[in-house]
């Protein structure tokens, strides 16, 4: 049997309006085309409302609100990246976040992504970790968190 450390993480680079999320591929289901959500009243701004997917409704956010930026329409590239949430949560199985382009594949090793120091004006608790990705800036999303947040306000 072969005890090989894994020395790569098959990730997806996702386009925000001013920054990317870095994620391990097997987070995101799908991407799709974006589409206005369907608005539900008293929810967070961040919360812009329910879409069906696969005969279900799902939850639609903002990262860029969650951070506590403005709301960011999407431009004609825009898209809804579908993610499985890993709570094991049967009320919250999927939520979709909208971005702003195509996500990218890209191959995370030790030799490609290091954690970037002093990002102290970075902290959100939404926000795990910041690194340097082939040298540019990535955020790795807390999706405990995010998940959580969802779960409160479902």
């Amino acid at each position: 049997m072969n005890s090989a450390v894994v020395s790569e993480v098959r990730s997806v680079l996702i386009p925000l309006a001013d920054r990317q999320l870095l994620l391990p591929n097997a987070v995101v289901a799908e991407v799709l085309g974006y589409q206005p959500p369907e608005k539900v009243d008293g929810k967070p701004d961040w919360y812009l409302g329910n879409m069906a997917w696969r005969g279900v409704l799902i939850p639609v956010i903002s990262f860029e609100s969650m951070l506590g930026g403005a709301d960011v329409t999407p431009g004609h590239r825009g898209r809804i990246a579908i993610m499985n949430a890993l709570n094991g949560n049967n009320r919250l199985t999927h939520f979709g976040v909208v971005v702003q382009a195509i996500p990218s594949l890209v191959r995370v090793t030790t030799d490609n992504v290091l954690p970037k120091p002093d990002t102290s004006a970075e902290e959100s608790v939404f926000i795990k970790q910041v690194v340097e990705l082939d040298l540019s800036t990535a955020y790795i999303p807390d999706l405990d968190e995010i998940e959580r947040q969802l779960v409160e306000v479902l």
